[in-house]
């Protein structure tokens, strides 16, 4: 904070040339740089209020069994011949119920909060873990976020929970999400978490004029010095450099000069050409809009720990060395900020010499990473020999499992993967088809390759690749059956596990425990015969593990049902390390959970990721 008060009301119209200096900054106490907030206007009225929540066209049953939501609203009893009737006031709807999802379009009802206490939600949504690769989780967290829904019983501690929604879903690059839900936002609500939402919006999006009109009044509004680098980056823009060195230098004396990249690109806005910009460890919005305005490149070390959003903007902006924008694309598919398509026509881009298609089995296989990635795609996406085409494929999705990026490379070459026809001559690329195509959500084209692989293994002399593909297929077409269309056969869990037995050390017991601990979470019960051979292996596991305190949450919010709660609690025991990193005895606590509220095809697609990602 600023000492002297002149200084301050300088910097402001220094700043801001239109604001009038009050006439308490002239004589009295010392002001602050940022003045607080208006009070809101009172209310009007209720009878002149507009709806806050639109009526649904009809209601429709939720998993907890009903009907209620937040769209068609409890109508008061009618009263009985003879009963006393008493009259009172409906409550006031609170703001931070609207959502953009209700029953009809995958939110969890406008109940789901229902005996959920208000102060425990809004202390552990801001920990939702947003940054996960797992798609079954970003699935499971923008419904709950995005949800129409009265809000939890209790007391209130945050100005709004639609500003903790907004703030975890701009967290995890869903622009559109929070666009749409700020359209919603009363203006009776007010919330710095809905301002900060759309100038990053805006500056990510490169409308850097809406984003510099809003920011005088958020100085004024909010003391964040957030606002006053976004200022300053708005006179340096606006050639007002004096205003922008002025505002540069109050920040360096309130203690803002850990910001390196910041200063240095108010500098060559200001027409410092010798300052060099070449790293950025943690980048945000206003540098990313910065370093586009100075037409200087993205530095290469912002990508590994770059929010969701800005690894979209990074993927798609002209000022990045293409590498920097191959890697930043493919995290930002994996962390579900960018469509696959998108990051497509990224891989499209690349240049390679002929020399490189010709040769592209060696060069890939030197060359590992999102250069070679695209490489395999251009070659899976345009080859036409079924063959050669399964082959790259085959490779893309090798060097994916071995980095940890398999279902980005499922879901980027998804299309070429379906072109390929289920034959006896690919039988040897069918275990991988199967798996790639599950994990990009096509559960129907793998089941064609279950289904040819396993008719081959009834002839004299079955085909090996047949008979192992099967075995590799089918635990995890069973568990992704959404519509329960295979029938349950244990006695194919024996051949399985014969087949486990060759790997090293413990392994083999450590896919079964998996593997069975998720058939169970899912009803599908085997012998106890089965789980002997596990008794061989070490009785006690190291691993993460949810608090206690999470568990016993868990275990009472699923069994009472509360819908809202048990979703935030599942996703909060499985952490930003996900189904692939969770102990199978947290796969099964949260699978259960999930399907004890009806969510039995989310539980499944975190079954299906844990299996995929550790090699069943």
């Amino acid at each position: 904070m600023i000492a002297s008060r002149a200084r301050a009301w300088l910097l402001l119209l220094a700043l801001a040339p239109g604001l009038a200096l009050p006439a308490a900054a002239q004589v009295g106490k010392p002001k602050r740089l940022f003045p607080a907030a208006p009070a809101p206007a009172a209310p009007a009225p209720r009878e002149a209020e507009k709806p806050l929540i639109e009526p649904a066209p009809a209601p429709v049953t939720e998993p907890s069994g009903t009907t209620e939501t937040a769209e068609t609203p409890k109508k008061p009893p009618v009263a009985a011949a003879g009963d006393s009737v008493s009259v009172g006031e409906l409550a006031e709807i609170d703001p931070s119920s609207v959502g953009i999802l209700n029953t009809e379009n995958g939110g969890f009802g406008g109940d789901m909060w229902a005996g959920s206490d208000r102060l425990l939600v809004e202390r552990l949504l801001p920990r939702l873990p947003m940054a996960t690769l797992s798609r079954a989780m970003q699935s499971l967290a923008q419904r709950l976020l995005a949800s129409q829904a009265m809000v939890p019983d209790g007391k209130a501690e945050a100005p709004s929970l639609l500003g903790i929604r907004v703030e975890r879903l701009s967290a995890g690059g869903r622009t559109t999400m929070v666009n749409d839900l700020l359209e919603l936002v009363s203006a009776r609500l007010i919330d710095p978490a809905f301002s900060r939402a759309k100038i990053d919006g805006l500056l990510l999006a490169g409308n850097n004029a809406e984003a510099c009109a809003d920011v005088p009044e958020l100085i004024r509004q909010y003391e964040n010095p957030y606002w006053l680098k976004t200022m300053t980056f708005c006179k340096a823009l606006g050639g007002e450099h004096e205003a922008a060195q002025l505002a540069a230098s109050i920040l360096r004396e309130q203690g803002e000069t850990g910001d390196v990249a910041f200063f240095n690109l108010v500098a060559v806005l200001g027409g410092d050409n010798d300052t060099v910009v070449d790293s950025l460890i943690d980048p945000s919005p206003l540098h990313i809009a910065m370093l586009r305005a100075a037409r200087r490149a993205v530095p290469g070390d912002a990508v590994p720990g770059a929010r969701p959003a800005i690894l979209r903007a990074i993927a798609t902006t002209p000022n990045a060395a293409i590498e920097t924008r191959l890697q930043a694309a493919e995290r930002a598919e994996a962390a579900g900020a960018l469509p696959a398509d998108a990051l497509a026509q990224v891989y499209a881009s690349v240049d390679f010499t002929p020399e490189e298609r010709e040769d592209w089995v060696v060069v890939t296989a030197q060359q590992e990473g999102p250069r070679s990635n695209a490489l395999l795609y251009q070659v899976a996406a345009s080859e036409s020999d079924p063959d050669v085409r399964a082959r790259a494929l085959a490779q893309a999705w090798k060097q994916a499992r071995g980095s940890g990026r398999f279902g980005t490379a499922a879901r980027v070459n998804l299309e070429a993967a379906r072109q390929l026809e289920p034959t006896p001559e690919l039988a040897w690329v069918a275990a991988a088809a199967g798996r790639a195509l599950l994990a990009a959500g096509d559960v129907d084209a793998a089941r064609r390759w279950l289904d040819s692989v396993t008719a081959a293994t009834t002839e004299i002399n079955p085909n090996p690749h047949a008979v192992r593909a099967v075995l590799e297929l089918w635990p995890l077409v069973q568990i992704a059956d959404d519509n329960e269309g295979i029938p349950w056969n244990a006695a194919i869990a024996t051949p399985w596990w014969e087949g486990q037995k060759g790997l090293s050390g413990d392994k083999a017991q450590e896919n079964a425990a998996l593997l069975y601990t998720l058939f169970d979470a899912l009803g599908y019960r085997l012998p106890d015969a089965n789980w002997k051979p596990l008794y061989e292996a070490p009785l006690t596991v190291s691993a993460y593990m949810p608090s206690t305190a999470l568990w016993h949450g868990l275990e009472r919010a699923s069994s009472e049902g509360r819908v809202g709660e048990t979703v935030l609690l599942s996703l909060l025991a499985l952490g930003e390390v996900g189904p692939p990193g969770a102990n199978p005895v947290t796969l099964h606590g949260v699978m259960r959970a999930l399907r004890r509220i009806g969510l039995t095809a989310p539980a499944r697609r975190i079954a299906l990721e844990a299996a995929l990602a550790r090699g069943l």
